[in-house]
């Protein structure tokens, strides 16, 4: 077939929208469809630090994936700024999509922005081409949800949009279990709804462990070290983290890490200044290799979200940490999709958020615990191979294909 893929950040991005939509485009053009990828030209905030004063062409062809990209105002830390950019997208990438004259079989489109829904729209109104809308996340409810969206007028409008997307989309596939009901509760249709996961190269991950080497980065050899590693932003929570951290400063073998950039990065960096919290490392993105040896170099992974969001969640990070055999701990709300895939794995321990002192007590039952850790890790593994193989899920998507093509 002649699929396009339709995402925001696309390699060479640092984040998992970016490699998780690379490795399903390659996967595509392995099993022998033509695929071309509609993205934006690459933030200068999601790259990492030898990358951000290169110049990078608007169209090439990466491993066999053409890539069109388009350049067009883009901001982080501004909501307002950020918001009207994802309203704009869709005229930018529609003009890509006009300009490269090509009748696509069907189009996959990576949500939010959830505006990318008028987009789908527009090209099936211009040529037939049907969509599939692939949500993630779910606005605007992660947004009221942790009070970075409070505009009334805003919210409503987010709204309206969702409830059109969900009611009128070709096909929805979404990446929680928990929402299939979440959009159908909202006006879609339960007969042109899926869950697949994002799914992982198992074999990548196999050699991606062989390969790593202890990270430069975490220095302090002997102790136990503690990692978050992702998008620093109001729906991670990780001021749970640095709770933990103080509550633990008295344990001198513990030290955590915290890796990554985004919007709560300088109130981190306050915190961590102000409340002398010295257990705790920042440290920016990390090239790809070193994100893995760092992952791979820690003795338990930390994955954490804010208690106040409701919406169905799981985030990107997860399928990394399976995949390199990491126990996890995770601060998350045990009635969250989270929750279930780690209980359902039986590969960490998870603990309500804001709950420093349970949160601190099973770091310490479990940082000396070598024989839990590796059992952990080796049914996170096994979970990964049997629920996210990337093969299986290429599989899923083009009996999805077929079925909106018939």
């Amino acid at each position: 077939m002649k699929l396009l893929l339709v995402v925001a950040n696309f390699v060479p991005e640092i984040g998992s929208a970016a490699h998780i939509y690379f490795d399903l485009a390659k996967s595509f053009v392995n099993r022998g469809h033509e695929v071309d990828v509609i993205t934006s030209y690459p933030r200068e905030f999601n790259l990492e630090e030898n990358d951000k004063n290169n110049n990078f062409p608007l169209d090439e062809i990466i491993d066999g994936v053409h890539v069109h990209r388009c350049k067009h105002p883009a901001q982080r830390d501004n909501v307002v700024l950020r918001g009207l950019e994802h309203f704009v997208l869709p005229r930018y990438y529609f003009k890509i999509y006009k300009n490269l004259g090509i009748k696509f079989d069907t189009c996959l489109m990576y949500i939010p922005p959830l505006p990318l829904y008028y987009l789908a729209r527009k090209i099936k109104k211009h040529d037939g081409t049907k969509s599939i809308l692939n949500f993630q996340d779910f606005h605007p409810q992660e947004l009221t949800d942790v009070g970075v969206l409070r505009n009334p007028l805003m919210i409503k409008i987010l709204e309206h949009i969702e409830k059109k997307a969900y009611r009128n989309a070709d096909f929805i596939t979404v990446l929680s279990k928990q929402g299939i009901d979440y959009v159908i509760e909202r006006g879609g249709s339960k007969e042109r709804i899926a869950h697949i996961y994002n799914g992982a190269i198992v074999e990548d991950f196999n050699s991606i462990k062989e390969g790593s080497i202890n990270s430069k980065l975490l220095g302090h050899t002997g102790k136990t070290i503690v990692t978050y590693a992702g998008i620093l932003s109001p729906y991670q929570g990780i001021d749970h983290i640095l709770d933990v951290a103080i509550y633990l400063k008295d344990h001198e073998d513990i030290e955590f890490y915290i890796v990554g950039d985004g919007s709560v990065k300088q109130h981190l960096q306050e915190r961590i200044s102000n409340e002398d919290i010295s257990n705790v490392i920042l440290l920016p993105f990390q090239p790809r290799d070193e994100y893995f040896n760092i992952i791979n170099s820690s003795d338990i992974s930390f994955v954490s979200l804010d208690e106040r969001m409701k919406a169905p969640c799981l985030p990107g990070k997860i399928k990394d940490l399976l995949g390199m055999g990491q126990p996890i701990i995770a601060s998350v709300p045990k009635n969250s999709e989270t929750a279930d895939v780690i209980s359902e794995a039986d590969c960490g321990i998870v603990v309500e958020p804001r709950n420093t002192e349970e949160l601190s007590r099973t770091i310490l039952s479990i940082k000396d615990n070598e024989k839990l850790k590796k059992e952990m890790g080796k049914k996170g593994q096994e979970f990964l191979k049997k629920n996210m193989n990337l093969d299986e899920n290429i599989k899923k998507y083009e009996m999805v294909f077929n079925k909106i093509l018939k």
